[in-house]
């Protein structure tokens, strides 16, 4: 794992439930460089517009915009961008069959264990850094 790659990450991350967005926001920030949080995909869009991010992640299912939707308007901007998704489906949901499709293979089912999520964070930013 490489965890000096991992501690220079600016992480966009997309949560609608706030205790798990506090409790894992919390462990993530003693080991990225910055992490931002939005609590719905249209919120995270709109800051993935406005800052440059090393990295994605994202709950799925979101009011006002779904981490779905969201990761289909991010990659129109920047198609290369990793993404890490936090979710409480089953890999045959249909979200994650079209997630695939588009790119994304890192998925980390909820409750988040944040060492599998780190793990997640390791594969995909060596996967395209």
């Amino acid at each position: 794992m490489d965890i000096e790659a991992i501690k220079k990450l600016t992480v966009l991350y997309v949560e609608d439930e706030i205790v798990l967005r506090d409790t894992t926001c919390n462990s993530l920030q003693s080991i990225l460089n910055k992490i931002v949080v939005a609590n719905n995909g249209k919120e995270g869009l709109e800051k993935f517009q406005e800052e440059k991010f090393d990295l994605v992640i994202t709950d799925l299912s979101m009011p006002s915009m779904s981490g779905t939707q969201m990761i289909e308007e991010i990659r129109k901007i920047d198609p290369q961008i990793p993404v890490v998704v936090t979710t409480a489906y089953g890999s045959q949901n249909e979200d994650i069959t079209k997630l695939k499709k588009i790119g994304i293979e890192e998925f980390v089912m909820k409750p988040v264990d944040v060492m599998k999520l780190v793990e997640s964070i390791d594969k995909v930013i060596a996967t395209t850094h």
